[in-house]
């Protein structure tokens, strides 16, 4: 727990402020008296005694997911979990998706996704890499998943996104794209087709749920929505 505490005061913004509606507990005895009575409920249910563990619960190289013990507005305590992308806690590196357009024209790739295990219609995104701004992080998924140089895209920030409040933490940064080279699939990283299409062909695509990943969604509601496609 010492280091759940240890990044709870080293990112002021994971505890948050004193006026906050949902509270975020960081008295080690309260956390541990919770604790106890907790694992005897699951225990009367025959459930898994870890489910009342706080602190960071899973320290992985890309995500870090924290279950903290928070008093809610009525005055209860109980567990909440978020997670947050590593490089955003470590660097404040957001991840970024990038929507391609050439002539008037949005690039599309379909993406296996290990998470679905399936395929999507969606367009390019990553992780951030600590130290890396948004922009450079931006280039770099288009030069790493469809094959675009970085000298041939122009940028527009289309603002953040957050894909899930009830449990990711974090933000990412839309943009759109201007590219002036066609792009090709990178099929190490599961991507076997381009796809340019029109944006009411992309319309049509969401409308009929060929398309129905959120991130894509967001940043052609975004760019939409500003005038720019």
């Amino acid at each position: 727990m010492k280091n759940y505490f240890e990044l709870l005061d080293r990112i002021p913004l994971l505890s948050g402020i004193d006026t906050d509606p949902i509270k975020v507990i960081k008295d080690e005895t309260i956390i541990t008296n919770w604790q106890n009575k907790r694992k005897i409920e699951l225990a009367k249910k025959s459930k898994n005694s870890e489910w009342a563990d706080i602190g960071i619960i899973c320290n992985d190289p890309f995500v870090v997911i924290l279950r903290d013990l928070v008093e809610f507005p009525d005055g209860n305590l109980g567990s909440y979990i978020r997670l947050y992308n590593r490089a955003y806690i470590e660097e404040g590196a957001a991840g970024v998706v990038t929507l391609p357009e050439k002539d008037g024209m949005l690039l599309l790739m379909h993406n296996f996704r290990h998470a679905t295990r399936a395929w999507h219609w969606e367009i390019p995104r990553g992780f951030g890499e600590p130290g890396v701004d948004a922009e450079e992080q931006a280039k770099a998924e288009l030069s790493e998943e469809i094959g675009v140089n970085a000298s041939d895209i122009g940028l527009v920030n289309l603002g953040v996104f957050y894909s899930n409040t009830g449990l990711e933490g974090h933000s990412v940064n839309l943009f759109l794209a201007h590219i002036t080279s066609s792009g090709v699939p990178n099929q190490e990283i599961g991507v076997d087709e381009l796809r340019w299409v029109s944006v009411t062909e992309l319309e049509k695509m969401i409308a009929d749920g060929e398309i129905t990943d959120g991130f894509t969604i967001a940043a052609y509601t975004k760019a939409k929505l500003k005038g720019l496609i």
